[in-house]
C-alpha cells in the first residue's frame, strides 16, 4: 500500500510522540558492523521554511506539486562515513581495508541510511501518515553546513512527512511508466534476458 504522497493536510502536525516513535523504529534498520552511522535531521517551523528556500525545492514544488509544501515536517536521513571507517578500524573488524572510505566498494553509510529511510516510509504508511522521498539537488552542502552537520556526513535526500490529504491520488511517473515485469527483475542462477513479450 505504500506510495509517495504529494498532498498533505495543511496545518496538521504529526504528534511529537508519534514522530519520535517512528524515528526510533526507523533507526533500527540494518547497519554494517552495527556501525550505526545514520542520523535523522528533523526540520519544522522556521528551519523547514529555510530548507525550502535554500534548496530551491520550495519553488519547484510550488509549481509542480504545491500540496507537498503543506507537509509539516521534513526528515533528512544522513549517513556518516566516519562511523563506518572507525568501526572497521576496531580489532574485531580490522584487516579488511575498510578503515578507509576508499576501501569500501559500496559506501554502506549510504546503503544503511537508505534502508533506514525506506523503513521510515513504511512505518509512516503503517501509522496512517503520508510521506514523500525526494532528492536535494541544489545547495546540499550549504544546507548541511547551515544546520551544523559535520563534514563527511552526507544527505541521501529528504522525506516530507505529515497526514495525507484524503483526495491525494497516486501521481508522478508511476502513472505514465509501467513497472518492469517480474521476469526482468528476478533472475535465478545467472543474468538472463527477459522475453520480449513479457
Amino acid at each position: 500500500a505504500r506510495r509517495m504522497t504529494r498532498r498533505f493536510v495543511r496545518h496538521r502536525h504529526v504528534p511529537e510522540e508519534l514522530l519520535e516513535n517512528l524515528l526510533d523504529l526507523a533507526r533500527r534498520a540494518p547497519s554494517a558492523g552495527f556501525s550505526q552511522g545514520t542520523t535523522f535531521l528533523v526540520l519544522e517551523g522556521v528551519a523547514l521554511a529555510r530548507f525550502w528556500e535554500l534548496t530551491g525545492a520550495g519553488n519547484w514544488f510550488a509549481e509542480k506539486s504545491p500540496g507537498v509544501l503543506d507537509a509539516p515536517t521534513i526528515v533528512i536521513p544522513l549517513g556518516d562515513e566516519r562511523a563506518y571507517t572507525l568501526r572497521y578500524h576496531e580489532a574485531d573488524k580490522g584487516g579488511h581495508g575498510l578503515d578507509e572510505a576508499s576501501g569500501w566498494p559500496v559506501p554502506y553509510w549510504l546503503t544503511d541510511t537508505a534502508m533506514a529511510a525506506q523503513q521510515l516510509l513504511l512505518l509512516a504508511e503503517d501509522a496512517g501518515l503520508g510521506a514523500l522521498f525526494f532528492g536535494i539537488f541544489r545547495n546540499g552542502d550549504e544546507l548541511l553546513a547551515e544546520f551544523g552537520v559535520p563534514d563527511g556526513v552526507a544527505a541521501i535526500g529528504a522525506i516530507a512527512l505529515g497526514y495525507r490529504c484524503p483526495d491525494d491520488r497516486p501521481s508522478g511517473t508511476p502513472k505514465t511508466r509501467p513497472r518492469r515485469p517480474r521476469a526482468s527483475v528476478v533472475m535465478r542462477n545467472g543474468w538472463t534476458r527477459a522475453p520480449a513479450s513479457d
